[in-house]
């Protein structure tokens, strides 16, 4: 994945949609942040919020629908949104009410949108 620079392309789409995506952005990267797990809150809630990250965001969204959990054979909606929910956590820059919201609308979800 070409990290910095992909990260610095989505950043630059959400802040030209910042009527969409203002509330995203308003907090610095923090130095211990997952880029993948930031990366797929931005896209996410961008998405939510009727835009789209475009192949930049394909990435960041399959390594977010990736995480499934099976019990017993079956999906497992809950273990697979708490570990979701977990893997969005370790983005710090986003704060948790959007890292929620984004877990409350996809966390559950079996394959991507």
């Amino acid at each position: 994945m070409q990290g910095g620079h992909t990260m610095k392309t989505i950043l630059g789409m959400l802040l030209a949609t910042s009527l969409l995506a203002g509330p995203f952005i308003s907090a610095p990267a923090h130095a211990d942040d997952n880029e993948d797990a930031c990366g797929a809150v931005l896209c996410l809630a961008g998405l939510m919020n009727g835009g789209s990250g475009g192949s930049d965001c394909s990435q960041y969204e399959a390594n977010y629908f990736s995480i499934v959990k099976y019990h017993h054979g079956h999906f497992d909606l809950s273990g697979t949104s708490s570990a979701r929910g977990d893997f969005l956590s370790q983005c710090k820059s986003v704060g948790a009410d959007q890292k929620s919201s984004v877990n409350s609308k996809y966390g559950g979800v079996e394959n991507g949108p």
